[in-house]
């Protein structure tokens, strides 16, 4: 006489089935899970690759005026440059500073213009946010007059060196244990040999 129920290999056997299907909805939803993770990042890296074009256009467009040296740490720089707005060029004074943003742990990239003009008072500065990430920081590159060396990188360029670095370079990290980036833009007027 036969009890109604399972026997023991068909829990064994539903259970294994039910785990299977478990196991294949997990991992879809993990894959999904990591596409949009990456699309996410590759949509802000694409932006800062956006803005990091800009400050290179805006490097190329820098020259020696002895009214604005070029003068740079590893948390700010400052600049002229030619801008091109509305069809008609104008010296700009460019700065790019570093801030700790307040609410994350977060350091902002911080642009502001303004006009060169013969009245300081008259001057109006543009402010913009560039772009936000863990860690920022410029360098600055100068040709060795040692040919054996190449470049040399310093965390300083001072206004008394009276020329234009041969290079920058920003250092960026997007997110904590990620890898460390870097924007390199060199300056074809800058000075050889200039320490």
């Amino acid at each position: 006489m036969r009890k109604s129920g399972f026997t023991f290999i068909e829990l064994i056997v539903s259970i294994s089935i039910l785990a299977i299907i478990a196991a294949s909805i997990y991992s879809a939803f993990n894959i999904g899970l990591q596409a949009y993770k990456r699309s996410s990042t590759d949509e802000g890296t694409q932006k800062i690759r956006t803005k990091l074009a800009k400050i290179d256009k805006e490097l190329q467009n820098s020259f020696f005026f002895s009214e604005i040296p070029f003068s740079g740490t590893s948390s700010e720089i400052i600049f002229p440059s030619v801008v091109f707005k509305e069809d008609v060029e104008k010296i700009y004074i460019v700065t790019y500073y570093i801030e700790k943003d307040e609410n994350k742990e977060f350091y902002k990239l911080i642009r502001k213009a303004k006009i060169h003009i013969d009245k300081p008072q008259d001057e109006k500065e543009e402010i913009t946010d560039v772009f936000s990430a863990i860690s920022i920081k410029f360098a600055y590159a100068y040709k060795s007059s040692d040919p054996s060396k190449g470049y040399e990188w310093q965390e300083i360029w001072r206004e008394d060196q009276e020329t234009l670095p041969s290079g920058v370079r920003i250092f960026f990290q997007i997110d904590d244990g990620g890898e460390i980036y870097n924007k390199t833009v060199f300056l074809m007027h800058g000075a050889l040999g200039a320490k």
